[in-house]
Order: structure tokens, then sequence, then C-alpha cells
């Protein structure tokens, strides 16, 4: 975030108290957000869809402005935050797309959040990823046979059940829904 001071105030020779005063007060503003960004995090309230943060230093809902809040219970589909009373804005992962329930983790996951004011959002960071479900992997099956690792950590995927590593990644496969054979990679 460039700096808003204005190196040329006070002019050399007839400072102003009011200059002086605008470039203390953008001074000021700085250091708030700097101190937003690493000291100032607060616990959000509300609801999984409708979060509420209010912190010490009030926020101003500007271009690119950085929060950090902890979340208080996980979010259950789309959701907004209301910092300091400002008007809800909704969150939106990085590529703009909406959030999908849990992408909030719960009490444990602070908030990385970037205010885009083109769109009145809060860029969530940070989000919780989920499994990728592979779906129909009728013909994946043969394809990954004998390909997932050598020796302790061969596995095939036909006989995998429930849960098996494969060097960094779990493999797993589910027996509902209308797909029995569905494999999820989890990273």
């Amino acid at each position: 975030m460039p700096s808003s001071i204005n190196d040329n105030n006070p002019v050399t020779g007839s400072p102003t108290t009011d200059s002086v005063r605008v470039n203390f007060t953008r001074a000021k503003n700085e250091i708030n957000g700097l101190l937003r960004s690493s000291l100032d995090i607060v616990t959000t309230s509300g609801s999984g869809t409708a979060y509420v943060a209010d912190f010490s230093n009030n926020v101003a809902k500007v271009e690119g402005v950085r929060i950090i809040v902890k979340a208080h219970l996980a979010n259950t589909g789309s959701a907004t935050l209301n910092v300091d009373a400002t008007g809800s804005a909704t969150i939106k992962n990085l590529d703009g797309s909406s959030l999908s329930a849990g992408q909030i983790g719960g009490t444990s996951h602070y908030l990385d959040l970037i205010y885009n004011s083109s769109n009145n959002t809060w860029v969530l960071l940070n989000p919780v990823h989920h499994a990728l479900a592979i779906a129909d992997v009728s013909g994946l099956q043969t394809a990954l046979n004998g390909k997932l690792g050598t020796g302790d950590n061969a596995v095939s995927a036909t006989t995998a059940t429930n849960s098996t590593k494969w060097g960094n990644y779990n493999i797993s496969t589910s027996a509902t829904g209308t797909n029995t054979n569905t494999i999820y990679f989890r990273t």
C-alpha cells in the first residue's frame, strides 16, 4: 500500500497548521493500518453467514486495507463481514468465487482479509481447502494401479479402503452416494 503522506507539506517557509495536521492524520492512519494487520486482531461474532468484527482502531473500508480476524465459528455457506459498523461486505475467495461451507474453519482459524472496493468484498487469502473428489473413476482405477508408488508406498486404487497413505497424500474411497468408486485425494 503506497504512502499517502505528502512529502511537500508543510511547504518550506510557510508551514500551516492545516497542512501539518493533514500529514499527521495520514501518518496515524498508516500506522494504525500496520498495527491492525499485526497486533489488532479481534474475534468475530454473528452467525455462520453474517460475521461482525469490532476493532479498537476503527477500520475504514478503502481499497487494499488488510485485516486479520479470528473466526468464532465455521461458515455454513457464502458469508458477509461487517467491520466496525461500516456495512456488510461479501467474503470471497481470491478467484472471486463465493465461499463454500467450511472454508472459514472455525475457532482456530485466523482470517487474513483484504478489502476490494471495486465490488465491496473482503477477499479471504487463507481459506480452508477441501478434499478434491474425482467421480466416475472406472477407467482411472486401472490407469492408477501400480503407478501409485513402489515398495512400502505402493497402493492399488481398486483395493484402497477408507484411507491409505501414499507419500504425502492420503487417499480414501467412499461408499456413499451413487458412485461407490469415488477416490478422494487429500493434501
